[in-house]
Order: C-alpha cells, then sequence, then structure tokens
C-alpha cells in the first residue's frame, strides 16, 4: 500500500490507512455514502480526501481532482465546524499551495444563510432577515393567542399553548410540510376518526387542525415582520433551489466536490435542500452513524442516511455506492463487543447494515468491561467513587474519567458522594451544573430580581440557611397574597385563572400582614431591601451582576470557611463554570439581558435533553460528569454510565404521538413515514409500536455512551433511585449486557443484593435539609471544643480575648501566624460593624438624580420611592425601546457618524414584542423627524450632557440638541416618541425648564437667549416656550429635592396612576383609579 499512498497523506495521518480508509480517501468524483462507526476516524479521512483531491488537481494542472478552494464542508455544529478547519488546514500544510486555498468549512444552517442572502431576491426574500432566538419566538408566538380563539386546545396555560404551536411548527418545517396542508390531511381523516372506538384520535386531529391554523397566522407574523427562525432558513434555500434550477447549476459550478459530516443527524428539510443543489450524480461524500443517530428528538433523521444511495444517485442513475468504516482505533476489544451485544437487538430494518460489527485496533489491547447492580442510587454513586479512588491510586489522571448520564438527574448525587470522598469533579454543560444547589441559590436570586412572578424563587431564598423565614411566617404572607389575587379575579371576570399570587408583592405590604412573628417580619423586611439593592445592581452586565449576587449572598465567604477545601474547590469550580457559560452565551442578536439569559435557562431545564451544541470540558484535571448528549465526541480511558434500570434507562416515554397528541405532525406527513409505525384504529397496539421505536432510541444513546470508553467500561443500575414507593427493575440495557457476559465470559458481573420491599432511600433527601428555627450551620463540635468552635469563639470575644493558657500551648511560630490572623480578623470585624450600622440607618439619600426621576418625585413621590430608592422590576413596553433607538438614529446623522443610505438600512434591535406591538412605527417617526425643520440643521451640540448641582445634590441630565451659535441665541429641543401630553398637564414643561435652568446655571446663558422647544415626532407637531423665571423653576425643583432628602414618599395620586407599573402595590393609586374610572 504505501506505493500507492501519497507520503502526504501517510504523513498526515501519522500511519499507512487502513483498506477501508484508502478506499474512501481515493473514491472517484463520485456521491458515495460513508457509515463511519464510532472511534474509526472519519475526521481525518474528510481532511485526507480534501487532501487526495488536491494531489489530483495539482498533478493534472486542475484537469482531475478538486482544488482545495473548490470543495465545501458542511458540519452540524460550530464546535465541529471549527474542528474540521483545523484538521484541514492542518493536512494541506503538506501540500505548497497558494496562501487561502482551503475548503469553505460552514454548517448546515449557514449554507442554507448564504442562498438567502445571495438568491433570496429571486423569491421577493429580502436579504438579510433577522433570525429569531428562542426567546423572541416565544414572545412572537405569545402574540397569536390575542389573533385568534382556541376552542380545541387541551390546556388552558398559555405557555403550553405556545409551546405546542411551536412543536408542531418546528416538526413541519424539519418536513418542509405547510400548515395548510396539516388542515387538510386532517380534515379529511376526521370522518374516518370519528368512527373509531376511542375518540382520542378525532380530538387530537381537532386540535391539531387549530394548531396548524395558528402556525399560519405565526408564519404571517414573522413575515410582516421581515423575521425568520432556524427552520424558515433550510424551507426557504429549499424553496429557492426547487422554484430556480439556476441557483442550484451556479452553487455545483463553485463546489466541485461536497462533504457532508454526521449525516444522520440531519432533517429530512436538509436532506431535500443538499439534494436539490447536489443531487443528480454531483461528487457528495455524505459521513455518519446509524448507530449514533441520537437526536431524533430535535428532528434528525435516519431515513437521510439510509435513502442516500437513491437520492444522489451517480450520473448515469445507479445509485450511489455505500462503504464502510469500521475499525475502531478508540477502544478495547471486550469494551467493542459489549457495544456490539447491546445493538444486536437492534431491528433489521433501523440499520442500513444489520451484520456491522467494530473491529478492534490491536495496539488497544482487551481493555475491560464492568456490569454491575447496586442498591440504591447512594449506593451506586459509592460504588463509583470508590473505584476512581483506585484508579487514582495506581496513577490515572482525574481527567481520564468521565461519568455519562441519561439525564441530569443524578448529577446532584454524584456531586454529593464525590465531595465527601475528596474527588475533584465537574460538571460540563449547562443543563448538569443548573442542579448544583450553588447555581440554584445564584439563579434564583436572579430570577426574584427579574420578575415579581418568581415566587418559588423567592421561597427558596427565604427558606434558605441566609434567611431562615419560618414555614408559618411565609404561609401568611403567600396567604395574603392569594387573597389579593382572588379579591383581584372576583372584581375582573375576564382574568384567567391562571393568574399567579405575588409574594413579591406582598413583600411591599408587611404591614398588612397580620400573625406575624416580629423575627420573620424583620428577616422578610432585610430580604425586601436587599432585593431592591440587587434590583439596581441588575442594571449591569449580566456576568457582572451574577458575580455580584455570588459575592454579596456570602457563597464564597462560605466556601472560604468551609472545613473541607476539596469540596470548597469543586463547589468554587461550579460556579466559576456556570459564569463561563453565562459569558459564552449571547443572543443572536442585540445585548445579553438578564431576562434574556433566564430565559434561555428555562430551554434548558424545560427538557430532558442538553443544549444543541456539546459542551466542552475543561483541561483541568478533575472528573467529567455530563450527559450521554454532550459527550457526543469525546473519549475518555474509563467510562462510568450508570443508572441502567426499568423506566430510567431505557425510556420509554412516547416523544411523538399523533393519535392523542394535536402537537405531533401525522406521520403520514413525514418525510421518514417509511421507518414509523402507522395508527391505524387500535390505539394500544399503536402506543406499543410507539415505545418499541422509543427504546430503540434509547439504544443508540446507550450504545454512544459505552464508544467513549478508551480502556474500562464500567455499566450499573439500581432498583430505588429516590424515593419511590416501589422498585425500578433492572434495565432491559442492563440485562441484556450481563447476558452477554455469561455467554461470552469477557465481564465482570456484579448481581447485587436481592432487592427489598422497604426504600432505603426513604427520608435520604431530608437529612440535607435543615429543621427550622434549628441552626443555620451543622454542628462544629471536636474534641478541642466540646461544644463548638463558634460558641467558644463566642465566649473569648465576650472575654476580649483568647484565654491565655491556649496561646501557650502553641508553637513560637503559630503565636505569630494567630497575632496576624488576629489582626485581620478586627480590621475586618471593624467593617462589618460600620456596614451593619450604615444598613440599620436606612435608605441612604441620593447624592445625584437624573432630570426623568426628579420629575417622577414631582409627579408622585411614590413612583420616585420605587423607581429609584427601593427600585421595583420596571415592565417597559414597546415606546421606551423605540424612543432609544429613535434617539441613537437621530444622534448618530447629527453627528455625521453614517451615511443617510446606511442608516435607512439599518436594522435596530428591537425585541420581537416591541416590533409585533408597533409594525412600521420606527420607520414613521424617522419621517417625522426627516420632514421636520431640524433635519436640515446641524446642531451646536447633540446630546449635550450636563451636571447641575442644586442642595447638595446633583441633578443630572443630557439635552438630546442644542441649535444656535456658541454665544448667540439658543434653541434646546427634546424630541418626544409619544402622544403630545394634555393641556392641563401642570408638569409638561417641566424637563425643558430643567434643561433652561441648566443653561443658565451651568453654561451662563441668559434666559431671553433660550427658546425651549418639544418635537412630537408621532404627530410632527412643535411645541415651544421661553424659560419661565430661573428662581422660580429653582424653587419648584429644590422643593423636589428637600423632600427627598427628608425621605418624603407619600402617594399623589393622579392621572399617572392608570400608567404607572407600580399600581399593584399601591394602594392610594387603585383607589384613585377606582374612584376616578376612565370615560
Amino acid at each position: 500500500m504505501t506505493e500507492r499512498v501519497p507520503a502526504q497523506i501517510v504523513d498526515f495521518l501519522g500511519a499507512e490507512p487502513t483498506d477501508e480508509q484508502w478506499r474512501a480517501i481515493s473514491w472517484p468524483l463520485e456521491p458515495y455514502v460513508l457509515i463511519a462507526g464510532a472511534g474509526s476516524g472519519k475526521t481525518s479521512v474528510m481532511a485526507a480526501r480534501v487532501i487526495w483531491l488536491a494531489l489530483r488537481a495539482v498533478e493534472s494542472g486542475g484537469d482531475q481532482g478538486v482544488w482545495p478552494g473548490n470543495v465545501l464542508c458542511l458540519t452540524f455544529t460550530n464546535k465541529a465546524t471549527e474542528n474540521l478547519v483545523i484538521r484541514v488546514r492542518r493536512a494541506l500544510s503538506v501540500l505548497d499551495l497558494p496562501e487561502g486555498e482551503e475548503p469553505e468549512v460552514t454548517n448546515y444552517h449557514g449554507f442554507a444563510q448564504q442562498i438567502l442572502d445571495r438568491y433570496g431576491m429571486l423569491e421577493g426574500i429580502e436579504p438579510g432577515q433577522r433570525v429569531l432566538t428562542p426567546a423572541q419566538r416565544v414572545e412572537l408566538c405569545s402574540r397569536v393567542l390575542d389573533l385568534m380563539p382556541f376552542e380545541q386546545v387541551t390546556t388552558q396555560w398559555q405557555p403550553t399553548i405556545v409551546g405546542n404551536i411551536l412543536e408542531l411548527v418546528d416538526q413541519a418545517q424539519n418536513h418542509l410540510v405547510e400548515p395548510e396542508e396539516i388542515v387538510a390531511f386532517n380534515e379529511r381523516r376526521l370522518e374516518e376518526l370519528s368512527g373509531h372506538r376511542s375518540d382520542r384520535a378525532y380530538k387530537a386531529a381537532l386540535e391539531r387542525i387549530e394548531l396548524a391554523r395558528a402556525a399560519i397566522v405565526f408564519r404571517d407574523l414573522k413575515r410582516d415582520l421581515s423575521l425568520i427562525d432556524f427552520g424558515d432558513q433550510i424551507g426557504l434555500a429549499a424553496r429557492i433551489v426547487r422554484n430556480h434550477p439556476e441557483v442550484g447549476a451556479e452553487l455545483r459550478s463553485r463546489f466541485a466536490a461536497v462533504l457532508l459530516d454526521e449525516y444522520q443527524d440531519t432533517n429530512v428539510a436538509q436532506a431535500r435542500l443538499l439534494e436539490g443543489v447536489f443531487g443528480g450524480g454531483h461528487p457528495v461524500t455524505a459521513v455518519g452513524d446509524p448507530d449514533q443517530n441520537i437526536y431524533a428528538w430535535r428532528g434528525a433523521s435516519l431515513y437521510n442516511l439510509f435513502e442516500f444511495p437513491e437520492r444522489f444517485p451517480r450520473a448515469d442513475g445507479r445509485p450511489a455506492e455505500r462503504l464502510s468504516l469500521y475499525t475502531n482505533f478508540r477502544s478495547g476489544s471486550r469494551i467493542l463487543a459489549a457495544a456490539d451485544a447491546l445493538m444486536a437487538s437492534m431491528p433489521k430494518e433501523q440499520r442500513p447494515d444489520p451484520g456491522k460489527r467494530l473491529e478492534p485496533w490491536e495496539p488497544n489491547g482487551d481493555g475491560a468491561v464492568r456490569v454491575a447492580r447496586h442498591g440504591d442510587e447512594v449506593r451506586e454513586a459509592e460504588a463509583i467513587a470508590e473505584r476512581i479512588l483506585e484508579l487514582r491510586r495506581d496513577g490515572h489522571p482525574w481527567g481520564g474519567i468521565a461519568v455519562l448520564c441519561r439525564t441530569s438527574r443524578l448529577f446532584p448525587t454524584l456531586q454529593r458522594v464525590f465531595e465527601r470522598h475528596e474527588i475533584p469533579v465537574e460538571i460540563v454543560g449547562l443543563a448538569g451544573l443548573l442542579k448544583m444547589p450553588e447555581v440554584v441559590e445564584v439563579l434564583s436570586y436572579a430570577r426574584a430580581v427579574a420578575s415579581p412572578l418568581e415566587s418559588v424563587a423567592l421561597g427558596r431564598i427565604l427558606l434558605g440557611p441566609r434567611y431562615r423565614v419560618g414555614f408559618k411566617d411565609l404561609a401568611r404572607v403567600a396567604g395574603w397574597a392569594k387573597g389579593k389575587t382572588i379579591a383581584l379575579r372576583d372584581e375582573d371576570e375576564d382574568l384567567s385563572e391562571d393568574v399567579p399570587f405575588l409574594v413579591a408583592e406582598a413583600l411591599e405590604h408587611l404591614d398588612e400582614v397580620e400573625g406575624m412573628s416580629d423575627e420573620g417580619r424583620a428577616r422578610l423586611e432585610a430580604f425586601r431591601d436587599e432585593l431592591a439593592e440587587l434590583g439596581i445592581e441588575a442594571r449591569r452586565p449580566v456576568p457582572e451582576f451574577l458575580a455580584e449576587v455570588i459575592r454579596r449572598v456570602g457563597l464564597l465567604a462560605e466556601l472560604d470557611a468551609w472545613p473541607d477545601r476539596d469540596v470548597a474547590q469543586a463547589r468554587r469550580r461550579n460556579l466559576a463554570a456556570f459564569l463561563d457559560e453565562v459569558h459564552a452565551f449571547s443572543p443572536l442578536e442585540g445585548e445579553l439581558t438578564l431576562q434574556r439569559f433566564l430565559d434561555y435557562v428555562d430551554v434548558v431545564e424545560g427538557g430532558e435533553r442538553d443544549e444543541w451544541s456539546p459542551a466542552q470540558p475543561s483541561e483541568a484535571d478533575s472528573v467529567k460528569v455530563m450527559t450521554i448528549h454532550v459527550a457526543k465526541g469525546l473519549e475518555f480511558d474509563t467510562v462510568f454510565v450508570p443508572g441502567l434500570a426499568e423506566h430510567q434507562f431505557p425510556n420509554d416515554r412516547i416523544q411523538h404521538n399523533p393519535a392523542e397528541r394535536g402537537k405531533s405532525l401525522d406521520f403520514e406527513m413525514r418525510g421518514d413515514a417509511a421507518l414509523l409505525p402507522r395508527y391505524r384504529g387500535v390505539l394500544k397496539a399503536f402506543k406499543e409500536e410507539l415505545k418499541r421505536q422509543e427504546i430503540v432510541e434509547e439504544r443508540r444513546t446507550c450504545y454512544v455512551a459505552m464508544t467513549r470508553a478508551r480502556r474500562l467500561l464500567v455499566v450499573s443500575g439500581a432498583p430505588w433511585y429516590g424515593e419511590t414507593k416501589r422498585p425500578h427493575g433492572p434495565g432491559t440495557f442492563l440485562e441484556e449486557l450481563a447476558a452477554w457476559r455469561s455467554s461470552e465470559g469477557l465481564a465482570d458481573v456484579d448481581p447485587g443484593a436481592e432487592v427489598g420491599e422497604e426504600n432505603p432511600l426513604a427520608g435520604y433527601r431530608e437529612a440535607f435539609v435543615r429543621d427550622w428555627p434549628g441552626p443555620a450551620r451543622p454542628s462544629d463540635a471536636d474534641a478541642l471544643f466540646p461544644r463548638g468552635w463558634r460558641a467558644a469563639a463566642l465566649e473569648a470575644s465576650e472575654r476580649g480575648s483568647v484565654p491565655p493558657q491556649l496561646l501557650e500551648a502553641l508553637p513560637e511560630e503559630e503565636r505569630e501566624a494567630y497575632a496576624e490572623a488576629a489582626t485581620s480578623r478586627r480590621r475586618l470585624a471593624e467593617h462589618l460593624v460600620t456596614q451593619e450600622v450604615a444598613v440599620d440607618g436606612g435608605p441612604t439619600p441620593p447624592t445625584s438624580v437624573g432630570v426623568g426621576r426628579l420629575i417622577d418625585y414631582g409627579r408622585c413621590p411614590k413612583l420616585f420611592y420605587w423607581s429609584a430608592v427601593r427600585p421595583l422590576p420596571r415592565f417597559p413596553g414597546p415606546s421606551a425601546r423605540i424612543g432609544s433607538e429613535i434617539h441613537r438614529w437621530i444622534e448618530l446623522r447629527s453627528q455625521g457618524q453614517t451615511t443617510l443610505l446606511e442608516l435607512e438600512d439599518e436594522h435596530p434591535d428591537l425585541t420581537v414584542e416591541e416590533l409585533a406591538g408597533t409594525p412600521g412605527k420606527l420607520e414613521d417617526l424617522r419621517s417625522a423627524f426627516l420632514a421636520s425643520r431640524f433635519a436640515s440643521l446641524v446642531p451646536l451640540y447633540p446630546e449635550r450632557p450636563f451636571l447641575l448641582p442644586l442642595e447638595g445634590v446633583t441633578v443630572t441630565g443630557r439635552i438630546d440638541a442644542i441649535f444656535g451659535v456658541e454665544d448667540g441665541p439658543w434653541e434646546v429641543v427634546d424630541y418626544k416618541t409619544g402622544s403630545r401630553p394634555p393641556a392641563d398637564d401642570q408638569l409638561a414643561r417641566a424637563q425643558l425648564d430643567l434643561y433652561g435652568l441648566a443653561c443658565v446655571e451651568v453654561w451662563r446663558k441668559r434666559p431671553e437667549d433660550l427658546k425651549l422647544t418639544y418635537l412630537y415626532l408621532a404627530t410632527g407637531e412643535e411645541v415651544s416656550h421661553t424659560l419661565d423665571d430661573p428662581d422660580v423653576v429653582r424653587r419648584r425643583v429644590t422643593g423636589w429635592i428637600r423632600g427627598i432628602l427628608a425621605s418624603a414618599y407619600d402617594p399623589t395620586p393622579g392621572e399617572q396612576c392608570r400608567w404607572c407599573d407600580f399600581q399593584p402595590f399601591c394602594d392610594a393609586g387603585k383607589a384613585w383609579v377606582e374612584a376616578n374610572p376612565k370615560r
């Protein structure tokens, strides 16, 4: 083989390729599919294929082969794209090629977006359409509920209805099915379904028709707003290619060879798009492994891999060739034998090569497999920890060991046990980190700050060790909130039963809550004040805010004082990993806000599966704990796979059931219908077939986990998980592997003890919950301090010093260390006392206040209090963000930072809710400004800031524009995007009057030289006035400031109560609104 394999390929691979590798590398320029088993080195083979094509092009002067720049490589995730780019660049470095001569490597969605950008106009699709984030998609879909009635849905909970609409949309997009087709198909079937014994399929069809009609409304909303989602990218690109053959011809001339990675993870729509572009004999190489198809829950279809030879035939019409890579270069032979044994039960129609077996590479040796059943979940974790410690004593690094779980449910138990055994552990992936206690606490504070609806988060904090509010006190608070909500429902019959009661509101009315203990009331007041302070901190960037939460709630200090340093380090590592995830996450557009991040967290927590893009473990020498879906593509010397128990792993919970769920697309309409069961009127039989299909999916997931191991594989299960009443039977996979061991003798098996009737984990969790009002910390007694070192420290503080006999017992160097430590502690104590005094002194008067907030005070002191002193979450509507955008647009235009053409093409970063609520408003506001006289004028000062000291407080502001000349008259202009206030609004002129006072006080302008103008962009009106007597303005403003300094925050109800965000918390405001109904 050495003579026919180019040296460049041997050098790149580090050895001669195997026969099957060389066959795949050197296959002629025609379509073929490569079935690449786990650990077969498929990425290296793909890169070597690029070298081979380049060598042929170099040798023939371009007549044969393909230059790298004419090769297209498509992968599934951004991480896979990065890996392939690195491999290909390293591969091509052995060739003498011009600079930049390398393939185009992107992911499937990126390729579809290129088609939209380049050819979208052929179908009337404007280039640069914005792609919705998942949170924005939910926001926009929520508007559908206001635009159509729902009579057939099986739930009244609005988030569930929205989720069901989007789930049906996703499935339709994955299979290139239009919602109108779903409606027509189900309407045709209604008569047939009505005759079935069970009416479930009939009701599901009615619900599906309604959801499909909602999908049409959702699609129209996106179209009206020039928005698309990921599914639209593929569908629209496929439509362009289908309706305009010249697009495919141009792309085929651009890319002379195509490599498709992880083809088993593509959905039907992606496959149809690629077929439309590169079908008909074009040299396409699809690489994938049907046994690693573990993303069916997000639309991946095994059908694509099976049908590739027929869908991508050769130029003469013959089916494409199917090649294989079955030599595994990763795992020992016994590990591969166990994996093959697991897959032996797969239905033949689910594998293109039913006889496939992974061939071991001799240098890897035998490896080892252990199958075990333990008494319960905790004992299983203990057994894993003990085996890890044995490996460590034998010289194995922590970082070469991984624990792979079906879901993240087992993570807390593993973490707890590993901490007890001082095993450094890294939880990989956000889904797992979200279950760690320290991360849960941080997120609870974040949720409580972000939304008053998060009563569960508030309860977690208040019942926790920091505040330790008693159940009775908290129940009385919740009861007050519940009573208010019920009263509100009685007043408004249209109010949904699903409206929750707000504990956050009750915290503002603690004086109305009866029957509370004094201690409980004091703790709740302290928490309320801290929540207000955190509300201010939440204006900072999200990573900074979450880091501030960690600092403020004392997590780091607690870990510093933790007696077990390894446990503390593990928890610190979890917090650091969590903050890394925060830094790594970014929305598709716009800035990262706290609510956007929490929406993303909800998406991750809401499903049992992990994020689309697999996380990468760090290089730290620690045991990695992750879900199997996150581990795909990774490998470790030792792999533990726990949780193989009945209904745990495998889990036969049905993902899609169109016979009972309206949100499931009819299987007959799916592109992979040939692989799926059919509903023929017998519901029980249909569900059994669906469960068997779910077991097939689970089997592939287990196979992926097993083939991550290089040297040692340990699979285990237990009868008891959690505090269930009945034990779990052994999982199907565990039984099969135990039977395989009995017949082959290639694994160690521990069948475990006989299962008892009582759950040994009963009360297990209770051991980790502290009684209230018991101690917030566990006992710290030991031989030296029988009553505990905290009690000893308290006695020492009361005496003022440490007993001399203790100091005398210390060696001299330790006495010196004690002296240094004591000095440091005294300084810290002084600082804490100062801080406590400051906190106990009530709200600190502000040293500065903005113009807007100052006018808030003039309108209603309570509005200022809740906005600036003890800020509660605000609920800004579209106007605020649209106002910010139009001000930014005018500022940039005034400063000449961009051309008018560029500004017209710019799409502002607005949320879907804002755009959806007022489509076209931004353009109207821009047009109004361009039609005004100010559009042709250059301001003397655009966005002019100022600081105006009054009564010891600095008033801060920013004037939109000042027109005029430096030493002459000025026109001070403020642009308003809202409507003109009523004529009787006594504060309508206050903002410009304050600006005028700043011009007089700061820039020494004469009052008669000032013209003050509001430009109302919504109507195009100009309203101007001259400055009132500056002394009159000054007296009014200083009166407001004195009220703030005196903490005078009594409400002054009025018309503003109708739109005030805080009206639900303000009795005076509610009373005024009730007494003054709007006519």
